[in-house]
């Protein structure tokens, strides 16, 4: 199995060299052939560098660098060269500050194997599980916008479809269209998701505990949840048929 693992970044200095080397580990075996392909804004801080001395010491490490516009333009370009120039069975996408765990990465790779098409790393199937301090504010912007794309975007029975951490099949990543999506900041996952789901995907969530970063901070800022409004109000579908919905505990 080929495997591409996209991560975006901005200013994860401090971060990405040990996300790096624990990726490899979570998901070293004799049957994977893994990359881990950084997408940066052109940090500032260093972040390119990091990666370059991991790619000197770990295989199948690469970076791709570009301007600063938005969440949604990265993983545009990331999952583009992924598809293009290695030809991955799967792709993974993840965040840099920790706050996907990459032990959870064979749970997703397993949902996969069972015949997954989307495997989603899901905060809220069976309960909660998000960070206890979280802050109010935080916590409604999680809630309400789980809410939206539940029931006015039309991806219930799908429990967390603002999580970025999921495992794609290269098919259905490729019928999610995400090139087509305009939205730059955090809806583009949402939009990615939509997409999935009304091209018959089948969706299964995959129960994990998120951790809120230790380093670094937080890019979500009122930009990214004016945008979502946006979208939200121009792109509802709570009519949407549920084929191609579902979910998978953990075993």
């Amino acid at each position: 199995m080929k495997i591409v693992v996209v991560i975006p970044t901005y200013n994860e200095r401090g971060n990405i060299g040990r996300l790096i080397v624990a990726v490899h580990a979570a998901l070293a075996a004799p049957e994977r052939r893994v990359r881990v392909l950084v997408v940066d804004d052109d940090s500032p801080d260093g972040t390119a560098a990091e990666v370059f001395a991991c790619a000197a010491c770990l295989p199948g490490v690469s970076l791709l660098s570009g301007p600063r516009t938005g969440l949604g333009a990265a993983y545009v370009r990331g999952l583009n060269h992924a598809l293009a120039h290695h030809a991955p069975d799967v792709v993974i996408q993840m965040d840099a500050d920790f706050s996907h765990n990459p032990s959870d990465l064979p749970r997703l790779l397993a949902a996969i194997d069972d015949g997954a098409e989307v495997a989603i790393g899901s905060r809220y199937l069976g309960g909660n599980r998000t960070p206890h301090d979280w802050g109010w504010r935080r916590r409604l912007l999680s809630r309400a916008g789980n809410l939206v794309a539940r029931h006015w975007l039309g991806l219930a029975p799908v429990h967390d479809c603002t999580a970025g951490f999921r495992a794609w099949r290269a098919s259905a990543l490729r019928a999610a269209r995400f090139t087509d999506v305009s939205a730059q900041g955090y809806v583009f996952i949402v939009a990615m998701l939509q997409n999935a789901a009304r091209a018959g995907a089948d969706i299964r969530e995959v129960p994990v505990h998120f951790p809120d970063r230790r380093l670094g901070t937080s890019k979500l800022g009122t930009r990214e949840i004016v945008e979502f409004a946006r979208w939200a109000l121009a792109h509802g579908a709570p009519a949407m048929p549920r084929t191609g919905l579902a979910e998978q505990q953990a075993r």
